[in-house]
């Protein structure tokens, strides 16, 4: 009992202590606004809490109209400064609330950036950034907002004191009877605000589901597949089942709500029962004068008012503060492509790239993705990497990339392990278009350089070679041209053989020794699939260029093919080598020459 409430303090000072240290680097002002805030909301209800009392006394002693009327006055003078001054503090505290919200906001998307690509795979690291954001942003109700809690504290308990000290004055029997319940109250609520939380947790997978479905039916890349296919029935089937389950969380939730209230309100039949019995006792009886009838009334009200107030912030406190450990986890958790021990610079020159003996398994599975992969690389080559779906290929071109380490053997680069090398500069060396590749909401030119900065006259030649210049002079802005309309109506939606193209002059304008190419012309016709692959025999002169395709006439071109089959390779060698070999690249290639046949005859 005693260390299960020790580590529930210990767990509350620690999220406490986060958001604190946090707001302090980043806008100390704030700070100091929420704690004047919380002083200027304490005066009024002790004022007005007194001044009933000091009116009455006035009526019934000497009943001096000056002096009543000087009482008003000053009441209503400070009540109204107290109040706007309030109002003042916790705007002013809003605004800096957001800068500090902005701020981490930022942190949090450079950490999403870095963390190892893998996580953004696994369901149990989604979860966690979920619950995080539940411990931050409290389910909506903003960020600090535990931190605005516990200050708010300081502020109740300050009137709770006065109030405890008045009704003790009146009887210490009595208040003994209200914190007793009070006590009971508080134990009652934290146990309502854990069972609460820990539905909150176990329902964050199914509202990520959720919110899968509900975005697709608004996102325009699902749209025609939706409309062509009647997808609309099966998903919101989908959709339903989801809000069914969920409902069965609010539905218990709303349980838990109800079990609250009842109790607390309960305690507080109770408090205001015996407050008025006794007090009444005490007039009738003429222990006590009626002023201070009124006095202690209001107190007995203040008391219960703040000790739910207290209690109320304590176990949002409490509950949110079960959500810490996931932002702890989130923000520690290892980037070990970004954190790895760095041995070596960049070298000024890229002369190979080599796998050796690599394996890899993706997290979780026993299966291997890739094994036994051995194969050399250097600069100038043009290498095809061929096979059916799911041999390997991708994520071949996914290791040299570093979006994951191999599980067994080495990558060198120059003859040097790639790990050792900074990965923010070995990235530079790659230039990669996916074959799900992605056009962002800028412009056309930051798509393309994807950068503040960009070299327009660069973008022009890359367009030219590409032979979509006259597409973008059909638009006022040019360059400037914002890429989907998400935020401007002006902006353009891209066909797949022009998006493509824009992917692909990215990777020419990045100038790296190396270039990777998934799929690189998979939605082009075949004249614009030739030029294609003109311009790169041209521009990756003295590169490294490795393409990914499932045409088997594009390899023709290359020096090298890398034939993959169930996560190895199969063979490799030139196109004449492969063809003489009678083997499984032979097999692709006559099985695609005669559906080409086929087609150009009419025959499917």
């Amino acid at each position: 009992m005693l260390e299960s409430l020790i580590k529930k303090v210990i767990r509350m000072f620690k999220s406490l202590t986060f958001l604190w240290k946090y707001a302090w680097n980043v806008q100390k002002s704030y700070l100091v606004c929420l704690i004047l805030y919380q002083i200027t909301n304490t005066i009024p209800p002790l004022l007005i809490m007194f001044f009933p009392k000091v009116l009455l006394d006035e009526l019934m002693g000497q009943n001096r109209i000056s002096y009543l009327l000087t009482y008003i006055i000053i009441f209503s003078i400070v009540i109204f400064l107290m109040k706007f001054l309030s109002d003042f503090l916790k705007n002013t505290a809003f605004y800096k609330r957001c800068i500090i919200l902005e701020k981490f906001q930022v942190e949090l998307n450079t950490k999403l950036s870095k963390v190892d690509y893998a996580c953004l795979e696994d369901p149990e690291f989604l979860n966690l950034k979920q619950n995080a954001e539940k411990f931050l942003y409290a389910n909506g109700q903003g960020f600090s907002f535990v931190l605005d809690r516990a200050m708010a504290i300081i502020s109740k308990v300050m009137i709770f004191g006065t109030v405890i000290w008045i009704i003790a004055s009146l009887n210490k029997a009595v208040l003994l009877v209200f914190l007793c319940l009070a006590y009971l109250n508080s134990k009652a609520q934290m146990r309502f605000k854990k069972a609460y939380a820990r539905l909150e947790m176990e329902k964050n997978p199914k509202e990520r589901e959720l919110s899968y479905f509900m975005n697709v039916f608004s996102d325009v890349k699902y749209g025609k597949e939706i409309r062509m296919n009647q997808g609309q029935y099966v998903l919101m089937n989908f959709l339903k089942d989801c809000l069914h389950k969920l409902w069965k969380f609010y539905k218990n939730q709303m349980y838990i709500m109800d079990k609250s209230d009842f109790f607390m309100h309960l305690m507080d039949f109770f408090q205001r029962m015996v407050s008025y019995v006794y007090m009444v006792f005490m007039v009738s009886k003429g222990f006590t004068s009626i002023a201070n009838f009124t006095l202690y009334i209001n107190a007995i009200a203040t008391f219960t008012t703040s000790m739910d107030e207290v209690i109320d912030s304590v176990n949002d406190i409490n509950q949110y503060s079960y959500y810490f450990e996931a932002v702890e986890k989130f923000m520690n958790l290892p980037m070990d492509i970004y954190d790895g021990k760095v041995n070596r610079n960049m070298p000024s020159r890229f002369e190979s790239l080599e796998f050796r003996n690599v394996g890899f398994k993706y997290g979780g599975s026993d299966k291997w993705a890739l094994k036994d992969i051995n194969c050399f690389m250097k600069a100038g080559d043009k290498i095809a990497v061929v096979g059916e779906n799911g041999a390997g290929k991708t994520t071949f071109i996914k290791l040299i990339c570093r979006l994951y380490d191999p599980t067994e053997g080495m990558i060198l680069l120059n003859g040097v392990d790639i790990k050792e090398y900074d990965y923010v500069q070995y990235v530079k060396f790659i230039s990669t278009v996916f074959q799900d590749f992605q056009l962002f909401s800028m412009s056309l030119k930051e798509n393309v350089s994807l950068s503040r900065k960009s070299d327009e006259n660069r973008i022009h030649g890359i367009f030219d070679s590409l032979g979509i210049s006259a597409f973008v002079k059909k638009y006022k802005k040019g360059l400037n041209v914002r890429v989907h309309k998400d935020f401007d109506s002006d902006g353009f939606e891209p066909s797949g053989g022009v998006a493509q193209k824009i992917a692909i002059s990215r990777a020419i304008y990045k100038d790296t020794p190396i270039i990777i190419l998934d799929e690189p012309t998979a939605a082009l016709d075949p004249k614009s699939e030739s030029e294609i692959y003109e311009q790169f025999n041209e521009l990756s002169k003295n590169k490294l260029a490795i393409f990914i395709s499932h045409r088997m006439a594009s390899t023709r071109f290359c020096d090298n093919i890398i034939v993959f089959k169930n996560g190895s390779i199969e063979e490799m060698g030139s196109h004449y080598e492969l063809m003489k070999a009678h083997s499984v690249y032979w097999n692709l290639f006559n099985m695609q020459s005669k559906y080409y046949m086929n087609a150009e005859s009419g025959k499917l």
